[in-house]
């Protein structure tokens, strides 16, 4: 019976040893072919756990092992604690390799982070990677090890889309033959974008936003999104990105076939179920998008970036009128001291009033009184000084408003105290002139500052508005919480309007004949309305064009793909080329186009009634308030009159 224990065991000894990897070919593919520091193995036999271990560690790598037959959590050994890069090998031999390779493939461990080996002496490829397994693509870095005539053989496979039925394409690497090893190609040359960025024709899955009915097919979205002119429900940044993204096909060779949503993002009911493109990309229904997307904190764990470079901006357009000269500088006299200053100089100007005349009136008891006061009776020079007194505070105060508004003093004053406040009244009338005047020319030269320049001023004034007929807009006004949008939408846009006046969501083309007559503010992306502008409206026009920004965010756009793409790497990396050699400044030169310049040498905005309106206020009350006098002198007079009579 010991006899035939022996070869038995001897047997499975000699066959355990065959299927358990070499630790030659692993300490070489380390060494020259990735150099990477770190080793995980998965095996289902002892042989790997001592033999395999114990060489890959007599070169300084830091190895673990785990044991297939095992239970094991994928996620909690391949981490982002991983030191340095990471060689994974897999003993294929083992019953348990379909499960590690499908679960890998799942949770997108086949990428830049992990250079994979299989052990797959005896083995065919296409057994390893079924159709089923859909993420090896042009990231994966994964190395298959079968035997040669004369040793081993390397070979780097990936593919350009298995979701896609893409077949696997495989290119030697290097062989080891008596233990020396022979570098046919640099393995990571073989796994760039060099080598792979040949996509042979390959049709890719796309999605795109197009705002209008009926557009279901590819053939509709393409035509719409290569005409170079502004199409009706098509953002400025669709059709930027969808121009990138013939940059892709034409580097790589691929085609898109598009499907169209109609926005861009969205829950279904209080799911957490998204709706739109977001939604698309996310669930991995699109390879690529032509289209871009808003900064949001809680996106960056569901998508990845590729490119940034649009800056959206929009904007409310109005043309300024008289009419909307919200902050009344363009005639208000008041306007350039505020309410303080115009108070402490009125205040100012009494007490030098009240100073003067006392100064006169002691200059008329002390300093003057002649013999001809003398030689009269004591009741005669006491009349005679009242009266006086009298005179001189109405004269005195009628000399300072004078003298403010640099209209001279008559008669000079004798009185060497009182020329010296006279003086300082003359020179504190020069500064604050010079204040003023300079307040009202600067006022007058900053012309471009004139009209509603806050989303509240638009919401305060008479101007009507409307919105580009697009998505984002309407999606704004239902989720927004924002105080400014909620009084926009009671106040301008809650009343009907008439066939005659421009619709709510109207286009550009229907809303530049409205904004050329005045009256109206058009909202939408400003790089779509400039082109249209430059060629309806004239000089003075284009002058006269203000812009309002604040109801929608100015940011940089997001170009995603869905999150661990397989395609992220290698589309980030070309698109990072192409703005280096200039392709994405040219597409935005001609894309983002500026505001048409001011040709005008000068622009005269009259003067609204709103703007004179103090300076007219104040003549009434003068007038009002000089006969308020004349009815309190007649009836002084009168009452002087019949004291004389009762005296008779």
């Amino acid at each position: 019976m010991k006899a035939l224990l022996c070869p038995l065991i001897l047997i499975l000894a000699t066959r355990e040893v065959s299927l358990q990897m070499s630790g030659l070919v692993l300490t070489n593919f380390v060494t020259n072919l990735v150099k990477s520091k770190n080793a995980i193995i998965f095996s289902c036999f002892i042989g790997d756990s001592r033999d395999t271990t114990q060489a890959l560690m007599e070169i300084d790598q830091f190895v673990s092992f785990v044991h297939l037959d095992q239970n094991y959590s994928l996620s909690s050994i391949l981490t982002r604690e991983n030191y340095a890069r990471t060689s994974v090998f897999v003993n294929a031999q083992c019953n348990g390799t379909s499960k590690l390779v499908s679960e890998a493939s799942e949770q997108r461990y086949f990428n830049k982070t992990y250079q994979w080996l299989l052990w797959g002496v005896d083995i065919d490829i296409d057994s390893l990677f079924p159709l089923d397994i859909n993420y090896v693509g042009p990231n994966a870095q994964i190395t298959y090890v079968n035997k040669s005539e004369n040793g081993y053989a390397y070979w780097d496979i990936h593919s350009k889309g298995r979701h896609l039925r893409a077949s696997l394409e495989i290119n030697l690497i290097a062989t080891l033959i008596n233990g020396r090893i022979n570098i046919v190609r640099n393995i990571f040359q073989l796994q760039s974008i060099e080598s792979r960025g040949q996509f042979n024709g390959l049709t890719l899955r796309g999605a795109s936003v197009i705002d209008k009915d009926d557009i279901y097919t590819n053939e509709q979205i393409e035509s719409i999104l290569s005409r170079p002119t502004k199409d009706s429900g098509v953002a400025a940044f669709i059709k930027y990105h969808y121009e990138l993204l013939g940059l892709l096909r034409e580097r790589f060779n691929f085609s898109v076939n598009f499907r169209n949503s109609r926005g861009w993002a969205g829950r279904l009911g209080n799911t957490t179920f998204r709706l739109g493109l977001l939604g698309i990309i996310m669930r991995n229904e699109a390879d690529i998008a032509a289209s871009g997307a808003f900064n949001r904190i809680n996106r960056f764990a569901e998508f990845d970036i590729i490119h940034q470079s649009w800056k959206f901006e929009t904007a409310f357009l109005y043309r300024y009128t008289s009419d909307l000269d919200t902050h009344g500088g363009s005639g208000n006299f008041l306007s350039p001291f505020s309410d303080k200053v115009w108070f402490f100089c009125l205040l100012t100007l009494a007490i030098f009033s009240v100073i003067w005349i006392i100064f006169e009136i002691i200059d008329g008891f002390f300093l003057h009184r002649g013999d001809n006061l003398k030689a009269l009776s004591t009741k005669q020079a006491t009349n005679k000084i009242e009266s006086k007194i009298k005179t001189t505070c109405i004269e005195r105060v009628l000399q300072t408003f004078g003298a403010v508004c640099q209209q001279g003093l008559d008669p000079i004053p004798k009185d060497r105290s009182v020329r010296f406040l006279v003086m300082t009244l003359f020179l504190f009338s020069l500064v604050m002139y010079n204040y003023y005047t300079s307040s009202v020319v600067g006022g007058l030269l900053s012309s471009s500052d004139q009209g509603p320049s806050t989303v509240d001023e638009i919401t305060s004034s008479p101007l009507k508005i409307s919105f580009e007929d697009i998505g984002y807009y309407k999606v704004l006004f239902r989720e927004s919480k924002n105080a400014s949008i909620t009084r926009l939408i009671e106040k301008k846009l809650s009343s009907s309007r008439s066939s005659s006046e421009l619709a709510i969501f109207s286009h550009i083309e229907e809303a530049v004949p409205f904004l050329k007559a005045g009256g109206f503010a058009f909202h939408c992306e400003v790089v779509d309305a400039y082109p249209v502008i430059a060629e309806f409206f004239d000089a003075n026009e284009i002058c006269d064009l203000r812009e309002v920004s604040g109801l929608m965010e100015v940011e940089i756009m997001n170009w995603i793909l869905h999150k661990n793409s397989q395609y992220t790497e290698i589309f980030r990396t070309a698109m990072c080329n192409a703005h280096e050699k200039g392709f994405v400044e040219r597409i935005l030169r001609r894309r983002q186009m500026k505001k048409p310049a001011c040709q005008s040498l000068y622009t005269v905005y009259p003067v609204s009634l709103s703007g004179v309106s103090s300076a007219f206020i104040i003549l009434i009350c003068g007038c009002i308030m000089s006969l308020i006098f004349l009815g309190l002198e007649i009836l002084y007079v009168k009452f002087e009159i019949k004291k004389v009579f009762n005296k008779i």
